[in-house]
């Protein structure tokens, strides 16, 4: 009798210690990853760089015989934020660099990638267009000169035009200190 308890429940007391110990190890790891990411006020969110930029010339989004090339990113600072309409990530940080916009830290290019320019304007003129020029790079030929995979991305771009500090995501709240900060380092 013994014997055929043993053999129907030891498999489900096995189950029942594995399920506990792995359910422990995924609230230690849980925990330790919440701690590590704790983030300080001295983190660095950007990277520091230094990409030359190759002679580039883009269409503006709204006139093409206009264009964005690296004449534009000369003689200042100047942030440059890759977006597309269809990106969601995109969108969540639109609302950052509007503030950048109206607090006017700094002048911001955008670059649509891989977007279909009618979506890109509608897209613009529904949430406000925080960018004093927009350039369409609707089939990612500036990708192979930015090493650019994904958007969102943003750049600062010093006054001879190279490209000094990179953010791959989306900006978020801590972005906008980051980047006073290093104007203000950098006047």
């Amino acid at each position: 009798m013994i014997n055929i308890f043993m053999k129907k429940f030891i498999p489900l007391i096995i189950l029942i210690i594995l399920i506990i110990a792995i359910a422990f190890a995924t609230y230690r790891i849980n925990e330790q990853t919440l701690t590590d990411l704790d983030l300080q006020d001295d983190a660095i969110h950007f990277s520091n760089v230094q990409i030359k930029l190759a002679e580039f010339e883009l269409p503006d989004l709204f006139d093409e015989k206009k264009k964005f090339s690296n004449a534009d990113l000369q003689g200042q600072y100047h942030l440059v934020s890759f977006f597309a309409s269809w990106c969601s990530t995109c969108r969540a940080q639109h609302d950052i660099l509007m503030r950048i916009k109206n607090e006017n830290i700094i002048d911001i290019y955008g670059i649509a990638w891989r977007d279909i320019k009618e979506n890109t304007k509608s897209y613009l003129e529904k949430s406000g267009n925080p960018y004093k020029k927009v350039a369409s790079d609707s089939k990612a030929q500036f990708s192979k000169i930015a090493e650019l995979n994904a958007v969102p991305e943003t750049w600062i771009v010093d006054k001879n035009g190279v490209v000094v500090m990179r953010y791959r995501g989306n900006l978020q709240e801590f972005a906008l200190d980051e980047i006073k900060n290093f104007l203000e380092k950098n006047k």
